[in-house]
């Protein structure tokens, strides 16, 4: 029997989705950029994916698995800009490739909440200075974010951001497959690494901060606090203003939310 081929990202926050994956006998687990899944997921050369959400919205054959997912409401301490003084007023700003979803958001808080159309955006690899870099703004993700050193910036937390201005949690990420994928094995898999790994938050955290170089106590409080990881009908609002604001920007198409089979329903 092929191996299940599973990809997922190499930050903190993914995990406890894929806690004890890498025991089981006919998983493979790939890890990679956000960026990078998306891609191989779109090749072929993944069953399932950890990908940024706003990629289900750009890619029609993509499919999302349904209750899991990488989100926040409120701050989430691994999605920041960080500006030389007020955000607002930045012009050029700096996006860490490796991100998909974050990128997107950063754009439309410039283009949509702050009405500033005449900004410029460069990509740049990931930093922990963010103070060496020649832009007004940064945006960083994942564990760089968490172990940066903000230098004379500013720092936005874009989960802060986007909840304050939307009253709505963010999806940065959730698990997709092809519209054809057999998925009857996948998702129970899923589904129980979750199921696994969220009582031993405290443990990843605990080797986490060894790792990272990070207090285990604000570690533990991100990966329980500042983060969730189900989509219920709150997340699914708030996966749906992304998309809406998004298509007004033309940075997406505009069709429901992509589940992969009955859709869930939102009123």
């Amino acid at each position: 029997m092929p191996k299940t081929r599973i990809g997922t990202v190499d930050y903190l926050n993914a995990r406890p989705l894929v806690y004890g994956l890498e025991k089981e006998r006919n998983v493979q687990l790939v890890a990679k950029s956000p960026s990078e899944l998306c891609e191989l997921l779109k090749k072929g050369r993944l069953d399932v994916a950890l990908v940024s959400a706003i990629e289900c919205f750009r890619n029609p054959d993509f499919r999302m698995l349904p209750d899991i997912g990488v989100c926040s409401e409120g701050p989430i301490k691994s999605v920041k800009i960080y500006s030389r003084g007020d955000l607002s007023s930045a012009q050029t700003i700096a996006l860490d490739l490796s991100s998909r979803s974050a990128a997107t958001l950063t754009r439309l808080i410039f283009w949509d909440f702050f009405e500033n159309l005449e900004v410029e955006f460069v990509d740049i690899k990931p930093t922990e200075t963010p103070d060496e870099v020649d832009a007004d703004a940064v945006l960083l993700i994942g564990d760089a974010a968490l172990r940066a050193n903000p230098g004379e910036r500013q720092v936005t937390d874009l989960g802060r951001l986007w909840t304050e201005r939307t009253g709505l949690p963010f999806v940065y990420a959730v698990w997709a497959c092809h519209k054809d994928a057999a998925t009857d094995q996948i998702l129970p898999i899923l589904m129980k690494a979750r199921d696994r790994g969220l009582p031993e938050r405290p443990r990843i955290a605990q080797n986490a901060a060894k790792q990272l170089g990070l207090p285990a106590a604000g570690l533990t409080q991100y990966l329980t606090r500042n983060l969730r990881y189900q989509l219920g009908e709150r997340e699914i609002k708030g996966l749906e203003r992304f998309r809406d604001i998004a298509v007004e920007h033309g940075l997406c198409t505009k069709h429901d939310v992509p589940f992969l089979g009955a859709r869930v329903q939102v009123v």
